[in-house]
């Protein structure tokens, strides 16, 4: 009997005919219908993170900013008002202004500005702004303690401004104990009641530099031999007083 050979591609349809289900057949399954799988929490954090350090640089920038501009206007203030060349008048005083700022930009003796303002020894900081100097008040008898006087910061400003006029009127020698790179030639020359054209000579500076600028900033500019410090030892030495020691 001749053998009948069934086509390998026929008994694969048969044998899917077999095994799968017909039409209308209803297929179950034990597995679970697939489900979206939560986000881990690990993604929100490092969604967080760099909108964390955008909103961080954004604000470091704008108080950076600001700042930038607040001392653009105060140097544009100080050019326009001649304190950086000792021509301003005491009505240019301002409330961001320091005792030492006022001293050098008037060449008036820091010690006469405290003694004008009566701010006592142990209260003196020559970098703290006019309007952030607040007197001690008197303990009321009551045993409250004290409170700070309202507008003190403008009346010191006021009061600024007159002790400067009045050391124009009449210049006091109140002495140095040393020199410091910030003081100017004029600052050193009221100070110590030399005349300001003996302290050219000392230096060897010429006379028709800014007798106002800072030593430091002056030796800078002028290239002086051995610098800022070369400059305040030079002028130390035509006093007779130290550089470098006591309050700086």
């Amino acid at each position: 009997m001749e053998e009948i050979r069934v086509p390998a591609h026929s008994r694969l349809k048969a044998s899917l005919a077999l095994t799968l289900p017909g039409k209308g057949t209803e297929v179950t399954s034990d597995k679970p219908a697939d489900q979206p799988k939560p986000k881990p929490k690990s993604s929100k954090l490092r969604r967080a993170v760099p909108i964390a350090l955008i909103l961080s640089g954004l604000l470091l920038t704008i108080v950076f900013g600001l700042r930038s501009v607040n001392s653009f206007r105060k140097l544009q203030y100080i050019q326009q008002q001649g304190l950086d060349r000792g021509t301003a008048s005491a009505e240019a005083i301002q409330p961001w202004m320091t005792i030492r700022f006022i001293a050098v930009a008037y060449a008036v003796p820091e010690e006469y500005l405290y003694s004008a303002l009566e701010i006592a020894f142990d209260r003196r900081n020559a970098d703290r702004p006019l309007g952030q100097i607040q007197p001690v008040p008197p303990t009321p008898a009551t045993g409250l303690p004290p409170k700070p006087i309202p507008d003190f910061g403008t009346l010191i400003v006021e009061r600024a401004k007159a002790a400067v006029l009045d050391y124009r009127a009449d210049p006091i020698a109140t002495g140095l104990v040393d020199v410091r790179p910030w003081m100017s030639l004029r600052y050193i020359s009221n100070s110590t009641g030399v005349p300001l054209d003996a302290l050219f000579v000392q230096t060897g500076l010429s006379p028709t530099l800014n007798p106002d600028k800072p030593l430091d900033l002056l030796a800078e500019e002028e290239k002086y031999p051995g610098g800022p410090r070369a400059l305040v030892e030079k002028v130390a030495r035509a006093l007779g007083i130290e550089t470098g020691r006591g309050r700086p």
